[in-house]
């Protein structure tokens, strides 16, 4: 077993702007493209957020022109910008 796939690692969620997400170690600095999402813990915490909020695999481009409800509608506290809030009303 890899130091990637211990449980001990933590994660945090990224998502780039097609809202596409994926886990990445959390003491790594994001891949160009990517940004923080509202999720870290373990590899297999994310996995599971990921799961519950991924619930459409078209990106974001395609939802658009389909007049699809992007992630930011949908999960206030999960936006493509950079920013995403903790729930308190402060920015996080």
């Amino acid at each position: 077993m890899n130091n990637d796939d211990s449980e001990s690692t933590i994660y945090k969620v990224v998502v780039n702007e097609e809202e596409q997400f994926s886990i990445w170690a959390a003491d790594r600095q994001n891949p160009s493209g990517w940004r923080d999402a509202a999720k870290r813990g373990s590899r297999s915490e994310c996995l599971a957020y990921i799961n519950e909020v991924w619930t459409d695999m078209r990106p974001l481009s395609l939802r658009k022109k389909m007049n699809i409800p992007t992630i930011s509608q949908v999960l206030p506290g999960v936006h493509t910008n950079g920013n995403h809030h903790n729930g308190s009303g402060k920015k996080g």
